[in-house]
Order: C-alpha cells, then sequence, then structure tokens
C-alpha cells in the first residue's frame, strides 16, 4: 500500500481520547426512551463525535445487554389461535432462519468492516504521528535552515570584516617597508657620520701628538734656555745690573710661550672633546666608542697630569741668581 502524504499549514491535533461504552450505552438508551431505533449515525449524532467503528463495538455490546420486549397476545379461539400459532410459527422459523442467516451475514461484515475500520483508524494514526513527526522534522530543518542563513550572515560579515583588515595590513606593511627604508637611510648616513667622526678623531690625536711633542720640545728649549741663562749669569756676574730688563724680558717671553703652547694645547683639547662627542653621537652609545673615548679621556688625564707634574717640577727648581735679586 503506498501513502501519499501533503503537508499542508493546518495544525494537526493530538489524537482525541475514544468515547467510552458507558457514553454510548446512555446515548443509545436516550433514543429508546424517544422511540427511535439506536444507530451508528444517530448515536454519533447525539454524541457530536466517535468513530463509527468504536460506536458499533460498544452498540453491539449494548444490544447483547437488552432482553427482548415483552408482548401482549390477543385473545383468539383456541382452534383459530393454534392454527395461526402453527402458521406464525412457521413462518416466524422461516423469518428468523432467514434473519438469523441474514444477522450472522450482517454481523460478519460488521465484523469484517469494524476491523477494517480499527485498522484504518489505526493507519491514520500513524500517518497523523508520521505526519507530525514530519512537520516536526520540517520546522526543525527550517530552524536549522533559518540559523545557517544567519550563520552564513554572519560568515559574510566577518569575511568583509577580515578583508578590511587585510587591506589594513597591507597598509601598515607599506608604512612598515616604508619606515625600514628610512631606518636604513638613517642607518647609512649615521655610519658615514660615525666613520666621519672617526677621522676627525684620528686627525686630532694626531694634532694632540703633535702638539705634546711641540710641549715637549718647547719645554726642553725652555730648560736648555734656562740652563744658558744661568751659565750666563755666572759668566756675567758683574754686568748683572744691566741685563736684569732682558733677563725679566727674556723670562717673560718664555712663559708667554709657554702659556702659547697651553692654549693651544687647550685648544686641541677641545677639538678632541667634541670629535669624541660627535663619535659618540655617531655610535650611538656603540661599546666601541665608548671604549674608544675612555681610552682617549685617560690619555687625555694622563697628559693633563703630566703637564702638572712638569709644572710643579718647573716650580720647584731654583731660580735664577738675578731672579732673586729682582725680587729684593
Amino acid at each position: 500500500m503506498k501513502y501519499i502524504i501533503r503537508y499542508t499549514r493546518r495544525t494537526i491535533h493530538m489524537a482525541r481520547t475514544g468515547i467510552t461504552y458507558e457514553q454510548v450505552a446512555t446515548a443509545a438508551d436516550a433514543l429508546v426512551g424517544q422511540g427511535e431505533k439506536p444507530s451508528i449515525q444517530r448515536i454519533r449524532e447525539q454524541l457530536g463525535t466517535g468513530s463509527p467503528n468504536t460506536i458499533h463495538r460498544h452498540l453491539k455490546a449494548w444490544r447483547a445487554t437488552q432482553a427482548p420486549p415483552e408482548r401482549r397476545a390477543a385473545r383468539l379461539p383456541d382452534e383459530l389461535a393454534a392454527a395461526l400459532a402453527e402458521e406464525l410459527e412457521r413462518q416466524a422459523a422461516a423469518a428468523r432462519a432467514e434473519a438469523e442467516a441474514d444477522a450472522l451475514e450482517a454481523q460478519h461484515s460488521a465484523d469484517e468492516l469494524s476491523a477494517t475500520g480499527e485498522l484504518l483508524e489505526e493507519q491514520v494514526e500513524e500517518l497523523s504521528a508520521r505526519v507530525e513527526a514530519l512537520e516536526s522534522e520540517r520546522d526543525r530543518v527550517t530552524g536549522e535552515r533559518d540559523e545557517a542563513r544567519s550563520a552564513l550572515a554572519e560568515l559574510r560579515e566577518r569575511g568583509r570584516e577580515l578583508e578590511t583588515q587585510r587591506d589594513d595590513a597591507r597598509q601598515q606593511l607599506a608604512e612598515a617597508r616604508n619606515r625600514v627604508t628610512t631606518l636604513e637611510e638613517q642607518r647609512n648616513e649615521e655610519r658615514d657620520a660615525r666613520i666621519d667622526a672617526q677621522r676627525e678623531a684620528k686627525t686630532t690625536d694626531q694634532a694632540r701628538i703633535e702638539a705634546e711633542r711641540a710641549l715637549a720640545v718647547a719645554e726642553t728649549r725652555t730648560e736648555a734656555a734656562q740652563q744658558q741663562a744661568e751659565e750666563r749669569a755666572k759668566a756675567i756676574q758683574e754686568e748683572r745690573q744691566a741685563r736684569q730688563q732682558d733677563a725679566k724680558d727674556h723670562k717673560q717671553a718664555l712663559a708667554e710661550q709657554r702659556e702659547e703652547y697651553r692654549e693651544r694645547l687647550a685648544v686641541m683639547e677641545k677639538q678632541l672633546q667634541d670629535a669624541q662627542k660627535r663619535a659618540q653621537e655617531a655610535e650611538k652609545g656603540q661599546s666601541k666608542a665608548e671604549i674608544r673615548g675612555e681610552a682617549l679621556a685617560a690619555r687625555l688625564a694622563a697628559l693633563e697630569s703630566e703637564q702638572k707634574d712638569q709644572q710643579r717640577r718647573r716650580e720647584e727648581q731654583p731660580g735664577l741668581p738675578f731672579d732673586d735679586e729682582a725680587k729684593e
């Protein structure tokens, strides 16, 4: 058997509770009281509901409980009554036999119809349950479809957001590349500046060395001049008065020469400090520049210490004889 299931928008109600035997019996009694013969259609109209198969089953049980109605016999002559009774008995037997046959056939048909009706009702209930399950499945699928559509919309929105983020990332990448290029250019410029500073520092070191050598030569010449002055002072003791002014001028010239050397040395040290500062800025705190600066500072400190020692030695040396007399 093939079933054709059609989906509609109407609401499928749950199977109603079947009518009871008491309801059918009450309706049948009411129809009998109204002078009508109980039937499936009349009882269904009386109740307003009910399956014909269920009504038939209960009506059959109700009829089995009903006693045949009593009939009042008419008073006839005995012979006529006997003949009539015999004829009636014969006709009644024939009618009863025919009625019983018809009743048996009708009962058989009714039983078959009842069984068929009950089977159909079960099939209808089964189909109703299947329709209800399919509609529930349809609602579930519809819900899942709506959720899928919502998820798809969210995914599309997320895709648009990701595309925007991708564009932003590309722009940021381009900006980062530009910054890298700029930094590389700055690094090259700083490297060139560092090389220039190193060259300048090297030149300053060379100038400082030359200045130190010149200072040493000047000090040697000064010491030699002092020695010559002392020897000359001893030789020309009698000309002391006449040569005092010359000795003072010579001493002042020597002092001016020392001062000039000191100023030149200070200028060179200032240049060295400036070169060290530029080298430190170009190196950006690199350890090699710091070590070189510390070495230069240490050498400069040693030079200053050496100059102070030389100055102290010169101050500690005894003055010329005519110097003491000039002070007197």
